[in-house]
């Protein structure tokens, strides 16, 4: 009997473990504030509705940057609303990608501009699809612990498996 224990173990949990390990489940968040952050320049597709259909939106703005021969930077995504008290068809966002500065796009993307400015960061390491639930906790744990609300928008960067989410102070 143990020895069924141990070869479920190796089959099964060991492998689901590592994999979620993999993809940082069991990463924790790092917060920083006044940090000086920007200018940043990007273009964008506008989202409104669930927030869980804004990877697609974001893999739509990639087709159109790469049909327009434009490079791009780290991905990006302005959050406008709070899901825990906005409607899900009522939610807005921006997403796309940074830009090198002065670079235009034609339509269906726009571009905007972020400038430099003092922000909050929270950074996470870990699949895009855990990160943001990760980092967006820590930052509401961290606001609470402080007195302090929630301020949108938040700019969030995603780049090499590090999500940054960004709230200005």
């Amino acid at each position: 009997m143990k020895k069924q224990w141990l070869y479920f173990l190796a089959a099964f949990v060991v492998p689901l473990v590592s994999i979620f390990w993999w993809v940082g489940g069991f990463a924790g968040a790092h917060i920083e504030e006044n940090i000086l952050r920007g200018p940043y320049h990007y273009a964008y597709l506008e989202h409104s509705g669930d927030y869980a259909k804004l990877p697609e939106r974001q893999l739509q703005a990639l087709r159109e940057l790469q049909a327009q021969g434009i490079a791009r930077g780290a991905a990006v995504t302005l959050m406008q609303n709070d899901p825990r008290t906005t409607a899900r068809d009522k939610l807005a966002a921006q997403t796309g990608y940074l830009l090198a500065p002065g670079v235009s796009v034609r339509e269906p993307l726009k571009v905007a501009d972020v400038p430099a400015r003092q922000v909050l960061v929270v950074q996470v390491r870990a699949h895009p699809r855990l990160a943001a639930g990760k980092a967006y906790a820590a930052l509401l744990k961290y606001l609470d612990g402080r007195g302090m609300k929630l301020k949108l928008p938040t700019l969030e960067i995603y780049q090499n498996n590090q999500l940054s989410v960004e709230m200005d102070i």
